[in-house]
């Protein structure tokens, strides 16, 4: 259930931050030499902030993978059409289309690798941070 595991890594965040940092642990909602009037403002932004960063992390990677997959989706359905039309034209059309696909892949596994190196190194410096 993906409520609970992003509860459970949220939980798992705090406890470890509040470990280490003990009362300091306040400070991370309101920035050293911030104006005590903008209390009001930054503390619920920073609250969010914090709190929103392991679900940003499957946000982030979901979005990317699902937008290449799409990509391909679109391609080869074009191109199925495209020779499923009969015709001279859509048959040279399907052909560059299927054609196409495997470019896409190789980006879309560059990609795959580029998202997972970042996720790794968010994780790494959340954890860091926290």
């Amino acid at each position: 259930n993906p409520k609970q595991w992003y509860q459970r890594r949220v939980r798992g965040l705090t406890i470890k931050c509040i470990a280490k940092h003990k009362l300091d642990f306040a400070s991370f909602f309101f920035p050293p030499g911030a104006p005590v009037g903008l209390a009001p403002l930054l503390v619920p932004v920073e609250t969010i902030s914090f709190f929103s960063r392991a679900v940003s992390l499957g946000v982030r990677l979901g979005a990317n993978l699902t937008a290449g997959h799409m990509i391909l989706h679109i391609i080869s359905d074009f191109g199925a059409q495209m020779l499923a039309s009969g015709t001279l034209g859509g048959g040279i059309g399907g052909v560059l289309c299927t054609a196409a696909l495997f470019p896409v892949c190789i980006l879309e596994m560059a990609v795959a690798v580029v998202q997972a190196y970042v996720f790794c190194m968010l994780t790494t410096m959340y954890l860091n941070d926290a």
